[in-house]
């Protein structure tokens, strides 16, 4: 419900907050306003505080989608595609990096939480003639052996079989993971779920 808000979650706390503390003031002169405010609206600041310092933004587009990728999007993207897309272009808050409980159920982590690999971009294309979602990843402390023996354990069964995965690296310390659709363009799409939620919920 939060995902169509015109503001961040944490924003809008933040102006509740603001603005009850401030009535509370300006309400001085009646002892019951006055705490009414102050009481109320200092917690709620004080929470929206701490959800901006855990505040993970949306991942940006490597670059603009062409017409026929927004086309292929629309027209055959999975369910699980639109579930990672829908979830790492949203504000997030709890977790330490996008796609942070996937990330450590399929292996790729460093030998601390700070050292899970990045989501930094991702891309809307078409791959031989699918629709493909490619999510990059900043991943100094994973080598790509580690991806690439996630990719032969887990990570086909983890995303489901309405997708295709792929991987590649398209520089040093970084990794290219895609997602392709399977589902023919004349079929219904399926429905296919990941073992475990892509992040914390908001």
């Amino acid at each position: 419900m939060f995902e169509k808000l015109p503001l961040p979650l944490s924003t809008i706390v933040l102006l509740v907050g603001v603005v009850a503390t401030a009535w509370g003031f300006l309400n001085y002169n009646d002892p019951i306003l006055n705490l009414m405010g102050i009481f109320t609206g200092i917690p709620v600041l004080l929470g929206g505080l701490t959800m901006r310092v855990v505040e993970l933004k949306p991942v940006p587009p490597l670059d603009p989608a062409s017409a026929e990728a927004t086309q292929a999007r629309t027209e055959h993207i999975t369910t699980i595609q639109a579930q990672v897309r829908a979830d790492i272009t949203k504000y997030n808050y709890g977790a330490n990096a996008h796609m942070e409980e996937a990330l450590e159920f399929l292996g790729l982590r460093g030998p601390t939480e700070a050292d899970l690999p990045k989501l930094i971009g991702y891309r809307d294309q078409v791959q031989e003639g699918r629709y493909t979602l490619v999510l990059r990843f900043n991943s100094p402390e994973v080598s790509y052996e580690t991806w690439q023996d996630s990719h032969q354990r887990k990570m086909q069964g983890f995303f489901g079989k309405d997708v295709r995965v792929e991987l590649s690296q398209p520089q040093e310390k970084m990794v290219d993971l895609a997602l392709i659709a399977l589902s023919a363009p004349d079929q219904p799409e399926i429905t296919s779920e990941p073992a475990l939620p892509l992040t914390a919920d908001t």
